[in-house]
């Protein structure tokens, strides 16, 4: 009797470890919140007219265009930095990978700043705030 509880016991261990490999974790909500701020470089008041919008985009197709997740626009932001908070939708898997984050200031019906430096955000960071810089059009 004890050979065969023995036996048998060996059996199912030999059989589980090969799903050592196998993740049993749930993935993450891919419901999303990416906050932050957008950072002229220095307090400035913005003009009445002005708009901070900030994107969550996938650019891992490659020769596409980048998709946009998630988008947010500030209208007459005040004064600079300008907080954000969008929402998007992004699966564990593509997070991985690693989204970029876009921002730009308009106002006069032009870019004014937008940000030269790559943001990303990924399974690592997606619940930290994010500053992102951006500089003047033509610098």
């Amino acid at each position: 009797m004890r050979t065969k509880l023995g036996l048998l016991a060996s059996v199912a261990a030999l059989a589980l470890s090969g799903c050592g490999h196998l993740e049993l974790s749930p993935e993450g909500d891919p419901l999303r919140v990416l906050t932050g701020q957008v950072d002229l470089g220095s307090p400035v008041a913005l003009p009445a007219d002005a708009t901070v919008t900030v994107r969550v985009e996938d650019a891992s197709a490659q020769g596409q265009p980048p998709q946009v997740l998630g988008s947010q626009t500030v209208r007459n932001p005040g004064a600079a930095p300008v907080d954000f908070r969008l929402e998007y939708r992004a699966e564990d898997e593509v997070l991985r990978r690693g989204l970029s984050i876009e921002a730009r200031v308009s106002y006069g019906g032009k870019v004014q700043y937008y940000n030269v430096n790559r943001y990303a955000v990924n399974l690592g960071s997606v619940s930290d705030p994010h500053r992102i810089s951006v500089v003047p059009v033509g610098r």
